[in-house]
């Protein structure tokens, strides 16, 4: 079965605003749904009409080590105005997906479904429908990984997003917020970016009207996502039944909520209702951080929406278990029309409506739920090797690391061949991190035993540890990643690499060339901000690039060029909190070169400690407290010691921040010598 695919460069309007930034397949987005049955040869030809390199993965689907599409590990990349033929046999069925594996482009239009027909339809199924679940942004996606770099939690005003010590007061949660902060975790976020749109096939809504009462519909829920789990839910929380989950059939499950991580797919069975009257049914996909959602209204006349979900609480770990909080759906109204429909009405619910009689209760479907139809545990005469696996991240940084390191600085897991396998993964970050092993399926240790299922796709929840095995039978390197766009690119990866497999000549070479660009966590990011105050300016610019980060501080009280003082600093972090440092410091005219420590204190504090050359022992201290979503205040304590003589120095900023741009305050700063400097006026983040 033959397909020509034409990766090209177009303009998409989706909230309003052109973007130009996007890519389709022949002109789509999402990509046009590919369709086998087991036993055909898939021959697929991938043009590349950009101007930029690309390639295509087949998530899920199981193919040779060499049409698997990563590059340099399986594939080269497709060069612009080149082409490539993937060849390989459809050795299962179920519902799949591709996408491009090349820097960010999956974020801007290049994923779509791959469908392999069962070999007899199932008799009582009417119809069969995939539901390619995505994020939109109307930024350029580089645009935003550089955000995210200057500062992880960058999109929280878009977001609004803004924990706080009043809010977690007002939420009853103060001790949550404390031990999160002597854990140096801050609150959870259950997203990095700030979207503009969520879809459901390329659309913030649509319309399913062909679906009659009575009728059985088969969903192949794909969530195509970049960095959005998703929740769905149908009608006034109307049940349906799980039967597939990652292309392969479980024993069927009867829920009302699925929560589906990225890269995972799920077929459900819905049975439209037989009503008094006609209606359609709202099939609605939330963004997990409940931002905003897509629609697709099944059936045609009056409507019956899906009820809002409620905002987690981000300072407790509950948000998970208890899935609470759903405002009572608008009954018998029609589907809404605001082109930006998928991110407005998010109210919350009261105490009132959480408790309305109408809302029937949330069976919400988790792993521990989900047996495979037959047995799936391995040969008890196979080898084990047993793989701790630790994720972790540095939010600050916006680094991501599996053992303490990125995939810049450790590529491989070595396994061999014919052993089981064991990945214990431990997520020890305050995120969700979907795990999605390439070439082969696993399976999730959980309490159905011997007939655990089968993923390929497999969520990592917060403070959570999550064990899977698989039998290492396909020789070859495999890519083994979170699926988050930005955590991957970001370092969250690993190469599963078989003894004594010789990988091609050419592609090592190749990988010389192009590995640089692949992952990005290494490369080197700017940020920067801008203090002007009545009496006081500071700037300050940095790079990071991986463990090594640059600071350049200067710094002007009274506009007196003799208060002038500077800070050049070189760190580099041996882990998350720990960093060696370096550089020279301008103070009282005279240059003086440094050397210490940087320590990230419980409360996250942030501790320099360093002697120059004078002799002079100087500890910093700094802390951000957000009062409110939008007050902050900075404290910034300096200590001196030299020649048995000891100095302070106290600075403090207390700010309105307008957004994640730009602030408005006062600024204060006391000596030992009661030597005082106040001032209003702004700060700009850049």
């Amino acid at each position: 079965r033959h397909y020509d695919l034409r990766i090209q460069h177009i303009s998409k309007n989706i909230t309003g605003v052109e973007s130009h930034d996007a890519l389709a397949i022949n002109g789509q987005i999402p990509a046009p749904t590919l369709r086998f049955k087991k036993g055909d040869t898939a021959v697929t030809k991938v043009i590349n009409e950009t101007h930029e390199r690309t390639t295509l993965h087949w998530h899920g689907v199981l193919v040779p080590w060499d049409m698997d599409g990563p590059a340099f590990s399986n594939n080269k990349l497709i060069e612009p105005g080149e082409s490539f033929t993937f060849k390989f046999p459809i050795k299962q069925t179920g519902t799949y997906w591709y996408h491009s594996h090349a820097e960010l482009q999956e974020q801007r239009g290049l994923y779509g479904a791959f469908i392999i027909e069962d070999e007899h339809q199932h008799p009582t199924i009417n119809h069969d429908q995939e539901l390619v679940l995505s994020d939109w942004s109307n930024e350029h996606a580089m645009s935003i990984l550089h955000n995210l770099k200057k500062d992880g939690d960058y999109y929280g005003y878009k977001k609004d997003f803004l924990p706080s010590i009043i809010d977690a007061i007002r939420r009853g949660s103060f001790g949550g917020y404390l031990k999160g902060e002597w854990d140096r975790m801050g609150p959870m976020d259950l997203s990095d970016v700030g979207y503009d749109a969520f879809l459901i096939n390329g659309e913030q809504q649509s319309t399913f009207e062909n679906a009659k009462p009575g009728d059985k519909i088969r969903f192949r829920i794909i969530n195509s996502a970049s960095s959005s789990y998703f929740y769905i839910n149908i009608g006034n929380l109307r049940n349906f039944t799980v039967i597939s989950k990652d292309g392969i059939d479980i024993e069927p499950i009867t829920v009302n909520e699925l929560l589906v991580a990225i890269g995972e797919t799920y077929d459900i069975l819905f049975q439209v209702p037989n009503t008094h009257h006609p209606m359609a049914f709202e099939l609605r996909s939330t963004a997990q951080d409940v931002t905003g959602y897509s629609s697709l209204f099944v059936g045609s006349g009056s409507t019956e929406n899906a009820p809002d979900k409620e905002k987690s609480n981000p300072y407790v770990m509950k948000h998970e278990a208890d899935h609470v909080g759903h405002k009572p759906p608008p009954q018998d109204m029609p589907p809404p029309h605001d082109p930006h429909g998928g991110l407005h009405g998010m109210s919350l619910p009261t105490k009132h409506q959480e408790a309305h009689s109408s809302i029937p209760k949330i069976k919400g479907l988790h792993y521990g739920m989900i047996r495979a139809k037959q047995k799936t545990e391995f040969n008890a005469d196979l080898k084990r090797h047993d793989i701790r696996l630790q994720l972790s991240g540095d939010m600050n940084r916006y680094q991501w690391m599996i053992n303490g390191k990125p995939f810049s600085e450790e590529k491989y897991i070595h396994v061999k061949y014919n052993e089981v396998v064991r990945f214990t993964m431990v997520n020890t970050t305050m995120m969700h991190h979907p795990m999605h092993l390439h070439g082969h399926f696993f399976r999730v240790i959980n309490e159905q035993g011997a007939q655990s299922p089968l993923f390929h796709t497999v969520d990592v929840a917060p403070m959570s540890t999550v064990t899977i095995e698989f039998h290492a039978n396909e020789p070859g390197i495999w890519f083994f990643h979170c699926h988050n766009l930005f955590h991957m690119m970001m370092g969250m990866a690993r190469l599963i690499k078989y003894d004594n497999f010789e990988e091609p000549m050419d592609l090592v070479i190749y990988e010389k060339k192009v590995a640089p660009h692949m992952i990005q966590d290494d490369d080197m990011f700017w940020r920067g901000n801008l203090g002007a105050y009545s009496n006081h300016a500071e700037v300050e610019v940095g790079v990071n690039a991986g463990r090594y980060d640059v600071t350049l501080h200067l710094e002007l009280d009274e506009y007196d060029p003799k208060t002038f003082e500077s800070q050049l600093i070189f760190k580099r972090y041996l882990n998350i909190f720990f960093a060696v440092l370096g550089g020279a410091e301008v103070e009282d005219e005279k240059l003086h070169a440094i050397l210490g420590l940087a320590y990230t204190l419980p409360l996250r504090i942030e501790t320099r400690a360093y002697l120059r050359t004078d002799k002079k022992i100087v500890v910093t201290l700094k802390k951000e407290i957000p009062i409110t979503g939008h007050v902050s205040l900075d404290l910034e304590p300096r200590f001196e010691y030299v020649d048995q003589e000891f100095e302070w120095e106290f600075e403090t900023t207390g700010l309105y921040n307008f957004s994640e741009i730009w602030s408005a305050g006062l600024f204060y700063k006391r000596d030992e010598n009661n030597h005082q400097t106040v001032g209003v006026g702004v700060k700009i983040r850049f």
